[in-house]
């Protein structure tokens, strides 16, 4: 998931730094310290915590991307966790920064536009957890990629890794594994000359996981 909205020159008087993969930059239920970020390059992953001591993955956001700005917003706690997935470069905001950056009507009109994308993002997430069965969940993440468009029948794409899916699904790396697997056999998911890549089938994916004919046999 990312949306590149904003520039570093954006926020004027900001101080750059470095951070390794692997560090927890927000964590959700702290106090907010009045600070937010700016990504000039790598990438963050953003989760929340459950209940059980699992954390699912909401999303991912890379060059160009803001987080924790809703402290800026009267927003006491940080609403999620969030982890370097690389090495990156930020730009760490405070609120002189962001006062004087949202004077700019051009920059609130973009903060509206990425929470606003980030709503329906964190929608999709609450949706397919909702299901009861991994296999469900699995489906309704490949029935939600931004990827689809109008009423093509299949897309060709790079999956997430087994280890990111596990996460976004809130259920075991083998889990994950053995569906797939699934998957495959049942001629939803097919391999591609591109090792990276597979191609997902809409109306088999239908068929398989909600009984839904699909509308054109043939495929």
């Amino acid at each position: 998931m990312n949306t590149i909205l904003f520039k570093p020159t954006d926020f004027p008087g900001a101080f750059k730094t470095l951070v390794k993969k692997g560090t927890c930059l927000l964590f959700e239920g702290d106090e907010s310290q009045k600070t937010a970020y700016y990504i000039v390059s790598g990438s963050v992953e953003v989760l929340t915590e459950c209940m059980d001591g699992t954390q699912t993955l909401l999303y991912t956001l890379s060059e160009g991307s803001l987080f924790g700005e809703l402290c800026f917003m009267d927003v006491e706690t940080r609403t999620a966790s969030t982890y370097a997935a690389e090495d990156c470069s930020l730009l760490k905001i405070n609120q002189h920064v962001w006062n004087q950056s949202m004077k700019n009507t051009d920059s609130i009109n973009k903060v509206y536009q990425m929470l606003l994308y980030r709503f329906l993002e964190t929608n999709k997430v609450v949706a397919r957890l909702g299901q009861s069965s991994v296999s469900h969940r699995l489906c309704t993440y490949f029935l939600t990629l931004p990827s689809w468009k109008n009423n093509e029948n299949s897309i060709t794409i790079e999956l997430p890794t087994h280890v990111q899916l596990a996460r976004m699904l809130n259920c075991t790396r083998e889990r994950i594994t053995v569906v797939l697997k699934h998957l495959h056999k049942s001629g939803v998911l097919e391999k591609t000359d591109d090792k990276h890549k597979t191609t997902i089938f809409r109306s088999r994916l239908n068929e398989l996981c909600y009984g839904i004919l699909p509308q054109h046999p043939s495929d």
